[in-house]
């Protein structure tokens, strides 16, 4: 984020924007400069003497191959990112069905790392774990041995649901250098040192967020364990009142329920 005055330009998009517009106008002015080529060249074929025109004919049907070339790969290319670009929008607006396959349709024109990431994320919190891991494994190989925020945010929210931290961590840690990630990332480690008994280290991880209002269940469950910890029992009981519901998922009940046992025994 850049700060204008009184506006914020995130330059991150405006970055990929940039490099997406450019992108696209050089591969169309390739195809434009081999069409008007090839063009060019047949249309002077017929006034070359029969000496020139065998190799004018192989240069004119060359040309003519390549422009042709140029042209379906920059179309089935384009088409990939606009898939692409619609599947995003679509899993961040909660349609997994949808978003799956439109990753899948972006495949299908171009097979590039991130429409296979996101198929594998999208099966993956779908319940469909070992086909997910496996297309996020061959993203991760097309780019050489890493993933982008997005797949290493998701693996590792998996694996930290599945309480398999020291498999969650490595992934957590990589998609936190992402803003969209940072926050949730911060949360989900202040639960793993909640879990552990490293009250401090939870202490410190949130202290920068002291101030922020208490929104979310996670939020709420390291708040409430800190409270806790500081013999803050009435503020702690408070917010496993209002947060612990019978609704939570199995993940979080549990803890909200071992966290209100506690609290209860002090009182008693």
């Amino acid at each position: 984020m850049l700060k204008l005055g009184n506006y914020t330009v995130n330059m991150g998009g405006f970055t990929d924007g940039a490099e997406i517009f450019l992108s696209e106008a050089a591969k169309y002015l390739l195809l434009l400069l081999f069409v008007v080529l090839a063009i060019r060249l047949w249309r002077r074929l017929p006034r070359l003497s029969a000496g020139n025109k065998r190799a004018d004919l192989v240069l004119a049907c060359l040309t003519t191959v390549l422009a042709g070339a140029i042209g379906y790969f920059s179309i089935c290319h384009s088409l990939g990112r606009l898939y692409l670009y619609y599947a995003t929008r679509a899993f961040n607006s909660g349609y997994l069905v949808s978003a799956f396959s439109l990753f899948e349709k972006s495949s299908e024109y171009w097979k590039s790392a991130d429409a296979l990431g996101g198929e594998g994320v999208c099966l993956m919190l779908s319940g469909k774990t070992d086909e997910g891991l496996k297309l996020i494994d061959e993203a991760k190989r097309l780019r050489k041995g890493r993933n982008n925020s997005f797949e290493s945010f998701y693996e590792g929210v998996h694996f930290f649901f599945q309480e398999q931290p020291d498999r969650a961590v490595p992934l957590l840690e990589q998609a936190s250098s992402d803003a969209a990630y940072a926050w949730t990332v911060t949360k989900l480690f202040a639960v793993i040192y909640v879990d552990n008994h490293q009250f401090a280290d939870a202490e410190r991880l949130m202290k920068p967020f002291a101030g922020a209002g208490i929104t979310d269940y996670d939020q709420a469950y390291v708040m409430a364990s800190l409270e806790f910890f500081q013999g803050k029992k009435a503020e702690a009981k408070v917010l496993v009142d209002k947060f612990g519901l019978d609704t939570l998922p199995p993940f979080w009940k549990t803890r909200y329920d071992k966290l209100r046992a506690k609290i209860q025994n002090q009182a008693s």
